[in-house]
């Protein structure tokens, strides 16, 4: 608190003599004029004048302004000028003390506005000023003259739930400019646990040396926030879980008792501080989920301002309903929707975007709080033995390995799907992730080739790696176009999400093909969508990225470049910034991000990871 000292009146006005908790002297000289009835406040630090303007008035009250962090100015103030004005600006930048400030970048605050030249100065994990002109004094600094200055991106569909755990660098993500992700999406999270789907889940973990010592929402997070990490997490309840924990992987509605149990879990959940539900509505055991049970959920979670995140239950030829079916569970529950990786799969269903598009803003005219995100790439990812169908994963992996050996069920599945395909599908599928070592030659093939090397058919091909594998094996599927990709990614209520977990180019995660949306998804739009394109302006692409997926997730005080806001800020070069990762060579990390700051700390620095792990799990409240 600045306090005065005294002050006496002089011929020419009022010398009122201030001194700080900094040993900092002010001297405030009021010279009155009386022609123009006016007074001329003259600011002096260290017998130099470092400010000074006129103000009209006869009338001197008390004030106090406000400073950011934890400081104040107690004076007074002229009648006519509004109380602080731009003498609250220079008190505050020669007051506060920087923990770190950012000078001569374009700022891109996340909400749509333009950019404009200002630097940031930053107290503890705070921003604290944002101004035109910042001195440097002896504060640390980093100069991003020529770079933008942006919110750290927020990833609002990411599957990082577990592998944090084993890398908590979290490179993959923070060195594409990543500061907060969004886990526990498709259905698929980190808790509740228990059953068959803990199992599965220790199962494929082992590799990675992660050992699952919880199974309750509360027991994950009094786990995860003691753990380190170079970003932020929030994470959702998958709806996956909570059926697999209460009906295991049964094809029938839950009893009552069951539903109940179900209701337990994701109450639990969220006075935990999970931010909501997500479904993944193609995999087991969301699959078999109907709309009443969804209803019923998200009723609960709308109750406590969660949103739900689905993977709806058909991307290709029954797009429509499926996407139908979602926004009338949003239309009865009142829930926040969110339409994960919105995309039309498959060459015969792309000429499905307008009717897409249709429903979606009649949606928005009704009053259903809809918005979707896509990644900024013509390939999906996921399980191989999700183009099966439904029925073969009854019972859970055991069950479906079984039926995958029987003879007379593998024609019924060949035929099941010859109804909806030909062989030209496996032309689009590329094996991307096997388990065990036999079955490496694989990666990176399309099953066609994989098939004729083998001398079987494509379809045969599929049973047996699916059986020798225990039915773990990833695809990429090239299923989707990219005029669709640009006209989606151009909707205004679609936002960038990566739909990938984090990776590294050492270690155990940098095993295996991912999807090179683990590496680029963010630098590819900036790159590719922006600059080269141009298809967004760069104000839009990073409102995409920052501040409209943070309002819908309700993440507080993040996903903009505002004072008082968490200092989460990625700094990129506009010119260089570009994706490197590919199908073929994934590992691979964007070039362009030039500093990462999270919450406060340099966690990039030109371009390199700096090791910091200041990064939070938050915790909806």
């Amino acid at each position: 608190m600045l306090k005065t000292h005294g002050f006496a009146s002089q011929p020419h006005g009022l010398v009122c003599l201030f001194h700080g908790i900094y040993n900092i002297t002010f001297l405030l000289l009021f010279q009155e004029n009386k022609q123009n009835d006016r007074f001329y406040p003259r600011f002096i630090l260290n017998h130099e004048v470092c400010y000074e303007k006129w103000f009209v008035g006869n009338n001197i009250d008390s004030f106090s302004i406000n400073i950011p962090s934890y400081r104040s100015f107690s004076g007074f103030s002229l009648a006519g000028e509004p109380t602080g004005g731009n003498l609250k600006q220079i008190l505050r930048e020669i007051m506060m003390d920087f923990d770190l400030i950012i000078k001569n970048g374009t700022i891109v605050d996340g909400t749509g506005a333009p950019g404009r030249k200002a630097d940031v100065g930053i107290t503890g994990d705070t921003i604290a000023v944002i101004d035109g002109t910042i001195n440097i004094t002896n504060n640390p600094y980093l100069n991003a003259s020529g770079l933008v200055v942006a919110p750290g991106f927020v990833d609002i569909h990411s599957h990082s739930d577990f592998l944090w755990l084993a890398r908590p660098e979290s490179d993959s993500k923070v060195l594409d400019g990543v500061t907060t992700e969004i886990c526990g999406n498709c259905g698929m999270s980190a808790f509740p646990l228990r059953g068959k789907v803990l199992e599965r889940r220790a199962q494929g973990l082992s590799k990675y040396g992660i050992d699952i010592t919880w199974q309750t929402a509360a027991d994950f997070f009094d786990m995860a926030v003691k753990a380190s990490s170079s970003i932020n997490r929030a994470f959702l309840v998958g709806h996956g879980n909570i059926r697999a924990c209460a009906v295991a992987y049964e094809n029938r509605p839950p009893t009552p008792q069951e539903l109940l149990r179900m209701k337990q879990d994701l109450e639990e959940a969220m006075i935990a501080g999970a931010f909501g539900m997500s479904s993944g509505l193609i995999y087991p055991p969301g699959c078999y989920a109907q709309r009443d049970e969804l209803v019923e959920m998200c009723n609960l979670v709308a109750d406590h301002d969660g949103f739900y995140s689905t993977h709806i239950r058909n991307e290709a030829d029954t797009l429509e309903e499926a996407l139908s079916e979602a926004i009338d569970v949003a239309g009865q529950s009142g829930v926040r929707l969110q339409v994960s990786h919105l995309k039309t799969s498959g060459n015969h269903n792309w000429g499905k975007v307008n009717a897409v598009k249709g429903l979606i803003e009649r949606a928005i005219d009704n009053k259903v709080k809809i918005t979707c995100d896509r990644y900024p790439y013509t390939a999906a990812a996921t399980d191989l033995d999700s183009l099966l169908p439904h029925w073969v994963y009854e019972g859970g992996i055991e069950q479906q390995i079984l039926r995958l050996k029987d003879a007379a069920l593998r024609k019924r599945i060949a035929d099941e799907l010859a109804q909806k395909e030909d062989d030209s599908l496996w032309e689009e599928v590329m094996i991307s992730s096997v388990r065990y070592e036999k079955n490496r030659w694989t990666v990176g093939k399309m099953v066609s080739e994989i098939a004729k090397e083998l001398r079987k058919s494509p379809i045969e091909t599929v049973f047996d790696l699916l059986i020798d594998e225990d039915t773990r094996v990833d695809i990429f599927l090239f299923s989707m176009c990219e005029e669709n990709l640009e006209r989606i990614l151009g909707w205004d209520f679609v936002f960038v999400g990566s739909d990938s977990s984090m990776r590294s180019t050492e270690g155990v995660l940098s095993e295996g093909k991912p999807h090179p949306r683990s590496y680029g998804t963010f630098s590819r739009v900036l790159g590719r969508f922006c600059r080269d394109k141009p298809l967004l302006s760069l104000e839009n692409a990073i409102q995409k990225m920052t501040g409209l997926p943070a309002q819908k997730v309700g993440l507080k005080k993040r996903g903009l470049l505002k004072e008082g806001y968490f200092a989460d800020i990625a700094i990129f070069d506009p010119q260089k910034i570009m994706d490197r990762s590919t199908f073929i060579a994934p590992h691979q990390y964007s070039t362009g991000i030039e500093y990462v700051v999270v919450n406060g700390q340099i966690t990039v620095n030109n371009g390199k990871h700096t090791g910091r792990t200041g990064g939070r799990v938050l915790r909806k409240t």
